[in-house]
């Protein structure tokens, strides 16, 4: 008989991914569904920090042209804007909203925290690419500072899992749909859309758990679509080539420079 192998994509290294929390009884099935949107969210995150520190090194390369380091640059740096938005917008909106209609102040100080932990070495990490001249950035350094607050990073992205589930028990009540519409539109409301969406986009697997998410986010109206494929890449289009996924499909292999 022969052993089936599990094929690894590229990007699910050197950071691990999240897998979908599984249904329980006890957790109202909306709390399970933000659970399970904000592990895609998470692994969006991770995927897009795979791939930089998987294309580091190419910051120290004499075989790269300028512009292709620029364009990773740029990358990087849209990775960096989608992971503060979603957690600035977090701390404004989202906790305090679950913290308010449940009555129950302080149930996410945990995920601040952890935010916090994490924040010096994101401050370096753009720094590092917004300050440095480019002629003296290396990919080693850059993978030194991701190495940095990786740890704490992932970490708070797999515990605020199991934290959306407690709530979810402990007050079923609350209306976590509603919460989640809204704190979507004041997090796309404050970022740079031809950053953050394509961000979003190339880095969103629709493969993932064998295709059990691939109608996640459902599918837009036809000109928002249009906007999405054809408009909000063209500003940055260089930066995109980096992506863990190509139009929602995953890519064999990793782009070659």
């Amino acid at each position: 008989m022969s052993e089936s192998r599990q094929i690894v994509h590229w990007t699910a290294s050197p950071f691990a991914l999240l897998a979908t929390p599984p249904k329980a009884d006890d957790v109202p099935d909306a709390f399970h569904e933000t659970a399970c949107v904000m592990v895609l969210l998470h692994n969006i995150i991770v995927r897009g920090m795979n791939t930089i520190y998987h294309y580091a090194p190419i910051l120290s390369s004499s075989s790269v042209s300028q512009r292709d380091k620029a364009d990773f640059v740029t990358y990087a740096l849209a990775w960096h804007e989608f992971l503060h938005g979603h957690h600035e917008g977090e701390e404004k909106y989202y906790f305090p909203a679950m913290e308010s209609q449940a009555g129950a102040p302080g149930f996410m100080d945990s995920n601040v925290a952890q935010h916090e932990a994490f924040q010096p070495g994101l401050a370096e990490f753009h720094d590092y690419l917004t300050s440095t001249s480019a002629p003296t950035r290396t990919g080693e350094r850059l993978r030194e500072i991701i190495d940095s607050f990786a740890p704490d990073l992932v970490l708070h992205l797999h515990d605020e899992i199991p934290t959306i589930l407690a709530l979810g028990r402990a007050h079923p009540n609350v209306d976590i749909a509603a919460i989640d519409e809204v704190h979507a539109k004041h997090m796309l409301d404050t970022v740079d859309k031809f950053r953050f969406i394509p961000f979003m986009v190339s880095n969103l697997d629709h493969g993932f758990e064998d295709g059990k998410w691939k109608h996640w986010p459902p599918k837009p109206p036809v000109v928002v679509g249009w906007l999405v494929k054809w408009v909000f890449p063209l500003v940055y289009r260089g930066a995109w080539r980096f992506s863990s996924c190509e139009e929602l499909r995953l890519r064999d292999e990793p782009m070659k420079f």
